[in-house]
């Protein structure tokens, strides 16, 4: 969000930056238009009517008329400067006396004036070598216009115009614009501030969200490391262990003179052993890759899970889910977690002969229960390397999708396990 406003101020402040330099432009080009106007005026009404041949001559008294008339335009501060030029770049007349009779280079555009009613305009640096009178001056706007005299000769009006209607234009644009275009840039900003406030919010809920997820992720998988391990180890590595020393003593049973009753226990016993550790494996392996929910959906899913978990445990399993009950994905696959972690927990806490299983979809929500006639809940470690850890994870998963997970005393003895969260799943 600092980013964000700081960008903005630094943005609001290159519009009106830009905004200076479009109004001087404008101001500029407007000054130039009424510059060349004036100066039009000033060189077909006032100069060209007065001009003949003996002000050409510069006969003594033919140019006093000419001089008095520019001396009044020039005191009312219309006309800064005037200069008359002939084709060969002689200047006529001058408002500065020393500059009459100089000839100086012209200018291509200003040479090509001669004969024709063109006029051209531009503000003056002041910097030309005819200039030396009007260099005192700041800046002016400099008028070429073309024209003829009295007597049909043409000439160059040449009249220099202060540039203060250009400077009063752009501060009047200025002040007409720019508060307009700050103002709409200040009230823009105030509506976009709580937009930009609120995405900024989301993008860190999501964030959190998602390490909160990778969090989840890395513990679910750490987990069921370690509970694969733990079973590997005491359940099936223990067996085959056994039998590396129990098959030797068989082959000598069976050889000559060994006890045939004796190998014929230890095999039926390690058949027994191996039909254990086929249905230990077959349930790790349930756990570890659950079946096809989309596919098969969730109700033979369950009853796949309990018969492999709670059957090879020698509990009794009960399933109540309607065969018809259908559940988006994300539903489906929470609820098969949370009875795949309340059967796991009764197989291994519960001490329990019977395990229920009960899922259904109320209205907007889905309810899961597990059910166990065990000893009941007892304290959950705050350590427990297996269940209570995964309990707990669980417990975190359901509410960060908007439901609630709780463990509690079932009525008439055992543990109950209820999940209820969002059929439409949306992390909170």
């Amino acid at each position: 969000m600092s980013r964000f406003l700081l960008l903005s101020l630094v943005a609001m402040a290159l519009v009106v930056l830009a905004t200076l330099g479009i109004a001087e432009r404008v101001a500029r080009d407007q000054a130039l238009d009424d510059a060349r106007e004036q100066g039009a005026g000033v060189a077909e009404r006032l100069v060209a009517p007065l001009v003949d041949e003996d002000v050409r001559a510069r006969t003594p008294g033919a140019a006093d008329q000419l001089t008095a008339v520019m001396a009044a335009r020039m005191r009312d501060g219309s006309v800064r400067h005037v200069k008359v030029w002939d084709v060969d770049g002689v200047v006529i007349w001058s408002d500065q006396q020393e500059m009459v009779g100089r000839r100086f280079a012209l200018t291509q555009d200003v040479a090509a004036l001669f004969g024709t009613r063109g006029v051209t305009a531009e503000l003056s640096g002041l910097d030309r070598p005819e200039n030396l009178g009007e260099r005192e001056e700041r800046e002016l706007l400099e008028v070429y216009v073309g024209t003829t005299d009295r007597t049909g000769e043409p000439l160059v009006v040449e009249a220099y115009l202060s540039t203060a209607p250009m400077e009063e234009n752009t501060r009047a644009i200025v002040a007409t614009f720019v508060p307009l275009i700050v103002g709409s840039l200040v009230l823009l900003l105030l509506l976009v501030v709580p937009l930009a406030v609120s995405l900024s919010r989301q993008v860190h809920r999501a964030h959190a969200e998602r390490a909160v997820m990778m969090r989840h992720a890395l513990l679910a998988s750490d987990l069921e490391q370690r509970r694969m391990a733990e079973e590997l180890h005491h359940g099936v590595v223990q067996d085959l262990s056994g039998l590396v020393y129990a098959l030797p003593t068989v082959g000598r049973h069976l050889g000559e003179g060994g006890d045939l009753d004796a190998a014929r226990s230890m095999v039926v016993r390690a058949t027994r052993l191996i039909e254990q550790d086929v249905a230990a494996l077959r349930s790790l392996m349930t756990g570890v890759y659950p079946p096809d929910l989309d596919r098969g959906g969730l109700p033979a899913a369950v009853r796949q899970l309990v018969a492999t978990c709670a059957g090879d445990a020698g509990l009794r399993g009960q399933v109540s889910i309607p065969d018809d009950l259908v559940l988006p994905s994300d539903a489906a696959r929470l609820a098969y977690r949370v009875v795949r972690e309340g059967v796991r927990n009764v197989v291994k806490h519960a001490a329990a002969e019977e395990v229920v299983i009960e899922v259904a979809a109320t209205g907007l929500e889905v309810v899961v229960r597990v059910l166990d006639d065990g000893a009941g809940p007892g304290p959950r470690p705050p350590s427990s390397p297996t269940g209570h850890l995964g309990l707990r994870l669980l417990t975190d998963t359901v509410r960060d999708f908007g439901g609630r997970l709780t463990v509690g005393p079932r009525a008439g003895g055992g543990t109950e396990l209820a999940a209820v969260f969002p059929t439409a799943l949306v992390r909170g």
